[in-house]
């Protein structure tokens, strides 16, 4: 079994707290015209706006309202569209095509949407996390960094503040349970289910063996699910809900494939996950009376990444037969016989990772077919590199010769 580990936000956020001060200065009280207008009746207006003003741009019923976030990109956007832009993360332009996360018309839009940028954890940012590479990384620009770590915590706590997708509040059962995980989803996702076992465990509750159920069709993407006990006894004073104090779930980001039940975890352990609700505010959870609903910030369709497997050679003999032998200076069919096995090239030293004066044949064979491109035969490296250049053992003089020796061939490889 394995526990899912908590990991913390980001620390150090304090809230502000203003007051404003009625003082009697050169000899006048404050009056009636003071009071209206620090009550919002006279002209001026603090605080979080009037939910009855329309007008008000702090108002926030108000569709036009700008939030705090946004207000903080936009007073950095010049600055980080100067150093990440540059043909690079606003146009794509740039070689190896770069993702566009500050693309035109509106780059706001464009980060809010690209993926690891505005993340429930600052420091998950690939903006903060990116190293040097072919553009200079944020730290070298120490005031930047400051404002954008500054927009990210604000990001984040926007996040946070958000109402999740939440399953209606369910009873715990000892032993075996059920969960349909559709009210929590998105995404237009369906019959996602939790199967866990539960116990009390001293006077906190304990689930074992969880498994998230996926239906047919569609893999699952499942990030940082919570789970929040709802109190069937509270008190009058007392809250009513409590989550899970160590959100014991804020390190999982999973994909289950389509049509299998699948160990919550990174990776899934074989038994399940367990995980013991132990906090404040858990201990003497009553099987009875109290229920817990779970909400997730990503519960949604996914694509499980498939790994192909290494290619394989189809024919090693007929490639030790008709292809090697051009390598060796030993002949071949195609009339055009190199020497490339020899100890400064491709002999011991093994240069491209190709050694044609071993004895496993099969091994050399994987390395010659690592260098072809089936679509497209006599343009791979392995062909235009002997036959074009540049090329530091020389060029043969058969060029039609040195192709063939593949596309003739091709059936030992593919």
């Amino acid at each position: 079994m394995s526990k899912i580990r908590p990991r913390s936000f980001f620390s150090g956020q304090a809230t502000v707290l203003g007051a404003l001060v009625c003082a009697v200065i050169a000899g006048t009280a404050c009056g009636d015209d003071a009071a209206d207008k620090l009550n919002g009746r006279g002209g001026f207006r603090g605080g979080p706006g009037d939910p009855n003003d329309p007008n008000d741009p702090n108002n926030p019923n108000n569709p036009n309202r700008i939030p705090e976030e946004e207000k903080l990109f936009r007073a950095l956007e010049a600055d980080l569209v100067k150093t990440c832009g540059k043909g690079c993360h606003d146009a794509g332009t740039f070689p190896g095509a770069p993702p566009t996360f500050l693309a035109p018309p509106d780059a706001y839009k464009s980060i809010k949407a690209a993926p690891g940028i505005i993340t429930r954890e600052i420091y998950d940012s690939a903006l903060l996390t990116k190293p040097a590479h072919a553009g200079p990384p944020l730290n070298e620009n120490q005031e930047l960094e400051t404002k954008v770590t500054d927009w990210l915590k604000q990001e984040a706590l926007a996040i946070q503040a958000a109402k999740l997708p939440s399953t209606d509040p369910i009873t715990i059962n000892v032993g075996p349970n059920d969960i349909d995980l559709t009210k929590a989803a998105t995404g237009g996702l369906a019959n996602v289910h939790l199967k866990f076992e539960a116990a009390i465990v001293g006077t906190s509750l304990s689930l074992t063996k969880m498994f998230l159920v996926v239906p047919v069709g569609t893999d699952v993407h499942i990030l940082q699910p919570r789970f929040i006990r709802v109190i069937g006894n509270p008190q009058p004073d007392g809250p009513k809900e409590v989550a899970d104090p160590a959100d014991s779930f804020s390190n999982l980001d999973q994909t289950a494939p389509a049509g299998k039940e699948t160990a919550l975890g990174n990776p899934p352990p074989p038994n399940g996950t367990s995980v013991l609700f132990s906090g404040d505010g858990w201990r003497g959870y009553d099987m009875a009376a109290d229920k817990i609903r779970i909400e997730a910030v990503k519960l949604e369709p996914g694509k499980v990444q498939v790994i192909d497997a290494a290619k394989t050679c189809k024919d090693v003999n007929a490639f030790t037969a008709n292809v090697l032998p051009n390598f060796r200076g030993q002949g071949g069919n195609a009339g055009a016989p190199l020497v490339c096995s020899n100890g400064n090239c491709h002999g011991a030293a093994a240069v491209a990772n190709m050694n044609f004066a071993g004895n496993d044949n099969a091994l050399i064979c994987q390395q010659v077919l690592s260098k072809l491109n089936q679509a497209n035969i006599g343009q791979s490296l392995i062909v235009t590199k002997v036959t074009q250049g540049p090329h530091g053992g020389g060029t043969v003089g058969n060029a039609a010769g040195w192709s063939a020796v593949f596309t003739q061939n091709a059936g030992a490889f593919f």
